[in-house]
């Protein structure tokens, strides 16, 4: 795994704010996050926001051998059409297609974004379009709690309380698990699991969990509810411990870190080995594991 990304939508810190917190990332030289997609491995990758090109050249990783691109949801940082459409100017991969996974809610949305943008584009479409239209680019639509087959992993997608720009649309949770052995649970953007969510993961022993932690040390209510804080992180490892989804060897892993907050990296690793019911590792820019 290659974290290209541990940041939310605002960047860490937020090039446009002035605040504190942010200022003093700036002056402590911590370094800073992007926005959050991680390279599971050569062949298979999670969102695909606006600094993904970006990374890939700063962690010398190629994408010429991505096959699949599993996506929570459709908001900006996760997912960026510009960055996909370089594939246009890619003769090299031969129109060998990517696979871009998303929920039917999250496609719908896509299909109608591009449908929409027709009239403003001098050739009637998108660059996004003219892939699809010619299968360089292949969106695949999966309802939540489902399983299929993809490179050789079983894929199990879980509903979250997150919503994205898709009419109803919920962001989607991915447990991958390899036929040859170990199991991946991707949970960014997701909020507290529901008993529903819980029981539907119950004995999993997932190997490894990259799991959201946003919000630091604000308190969350509301509308922040669909992302963790840091005591909500806590909490879900707990819940997650108590039904066998993971067990105490599972490495675990935060990332999708918010500006809006007080805990810098050090701060936030602080906390989780204070509180957290077993290791926690939380993850930086171009961390390997």
């Amino acid at each position: 795994m290659l974290f290209f990304g541990t940041g939310a939508a605002e960047l860490y810190p937020n090039p446009f704010c002035n605040c504190e917190f942010c200022e003093g990332i700036r002056s402590s030289g911590e370094m800073p996050r992007k926005r959050s997609c991680m390279l599971m491995d050569a062949h298979n990758m999670i969102d695909f926001g606006p600094e993904a090109l970006a990374a890939a050249q700063m962690y010398g990783a190629r994408l010429y051998d991505v096959d699949n691109l599993f996506i929570t949801h459709s908001h900006e940082d996760h997912l960026c059409f510009s960055n996909i459409e370089v594939l246009s100017m890619t003769p090299q991969r031969d129109h060998k297609p990517l696979n871009i996974y998303l929920s039917e809610s999250a496609c719908d949305f896509v299909m109608r974004y591009m449908e929409a943008l027709r009239p403003v584009y001098a050739r009637g479409e998108t660059t996004l379009e003219s892939l699809v239209k010619s299968g360089v680019v292949v969106f695949h639509p999966v309802k939540p709690y489902t399983r299929f087959a993809v490179d050789g992993m079983e894929v199990f997608t879980v509903e979250s309380n997150h919503m994205a720009h898709g009419q109803n649309e919920h962001a989607l949770n991915y447990l991958f698990t390899r036929k040859e052995g170990g199991s991946l649970l991707y949970a960014a953007d997701t909020g507290l699991y529901s008993q529903e969510n819980l029981q539907t993961l119950a004995s999993s022993a997932v190997d490894v969990l990259v799991m959201e932690g946003t919000f630091g040390d604000i308190p969350v209510e509301g509308a922040r509810a669909t992302h963790l804080n840091a005591a909500n992180f806590v909490r879900q490892l707990e819940n997650l411990l108590e039904h066998g989804v993971i067990t105490p060897k599972t490495a675990v892993y935060m990332t999708h870190i918010n500006q809006v907050q007080h805990l810098n990296h050090s701060a936030y690793q602080a906390y989780m080995d204070e509180h957290a019911p077993l290791k926690v590792i939380v993850a930086h820019d171009g961390l390997r594991a």
